[in-house]
């Protein structure tokens, strides 16, 4: 276990687990992983909107996606609303036996599921405080810190996230943007309210969690005005409105200047 940096070591949530893996362990890890994308490419099992550890998409290509889709709704005069949410330890929480369920549903070959259950089940933990050993735990979720398997198995995991032709899907690993535009606002908060509604079931249904309190929702648009914004609502909490969110590392204002990013780059240089 290591510490985070800059939080409290008291709490048992500010510390990341690392598994230490055979040598023998990594070579074997990347042929699986050669040949489950193979098998991914030829059954088209990843989606398009997902950018993460794909080649010829980045984080510069997803972010330009999301600035051209903002920019093109100033230019029709449309207002663009986005949350930005943000999943609880995406990696640590990947459902096993809703992997393997998946991995069936889109029929990779018997031999590759069968090697990863072997891969993922029968894990065991345990943790030593001072000179004092606890229990053995049973892992049920999530992979192997430092396993190169974990990306691609995350994509796999969360690529029938809910999809509809209202809301455009930004995907970057577990880094997730739900953009939705029109002509009113009304429109725009109804339905991205529809979206995490689905999202939601979605997520309860895969034992995916997502953090409220550091979801954000921002909405694009020209002009000011000071009649208030409808509140979103996900997993029974309000999500209040920002000017500004981060995400993939650029600073988004509502008015899209990239001044709030030019003015912390410039202080952090």
């Amino acid at each position: 276990m290591f510490p985070k940096p800059g939080q409290n070591h008291k709490l048992p949530g500010n510390y990341r687990p690392i598994s230490l893996l055979s040598s023998i362990g990594k070579i074997f890890e990347k042929i699986i992983l050669s040949r489950l994308k193979e098998e991914c490419h030829e059954l088209s099992i990843i989606p398009n909107e997902q950018y993460g550890f794909r080649a010829g998409h980045g984080c510069i290509h997803q972010l330009l996606r999301v600035t051209n889709t903002v920019t093109q709704g100033f230019n029709h005069k449309f207002y663009t609303g986005g949350a930005f949410l943000d999943v609880r330890k995406a990696f640590d929480r990947m459902w096993h036996n809703g992997l393997i369920c998946k991995l069936i549903q889109f029929k990779i070959p018997n031999y590759l599921i069968v090697i990863l259950i072997n891969y993922l089940r029968n894990r065991t933990f345990r943790m030593k405080l001072n000179h004092t050993l606890s229990d053995i735990g049973s892992i049920k979720a999530g992979t192997p810190q430092g396993n190169i398997l974990i990306p691609l198995l995350y994509t796999i995991y969360t690529s029938d996230f809910p999809k509809t032709n209202q809301i455009m899907n930004c995907f970057f690993s577990d880094d997730t943007a739900i953009p939705a535009q029109g002509s009113t606002i009304n429109y725009v908060i109804h339905t991205l309210q529809k979206g995490l509604n689905n999202i939601e079931k979605w997520c309860t249904l895969w034992r995916v969690a997502i953090s409220t309190d550091k979801t954000h929702a921002v909405m694009f648009r020209k002009g000011t005005s000071r009649k208030e914004l409808k509140t979103l609502a996900s997993f029974d909490e309000d999500l209040t409105w920002d000017k500004e969110v981060k995400f993939l590392g650029l600073i988004l204002d509502n008015k899209l200047t990239f001044r709030r990013h030019l003015k912390y780059n410039t202080e952090k240089f």
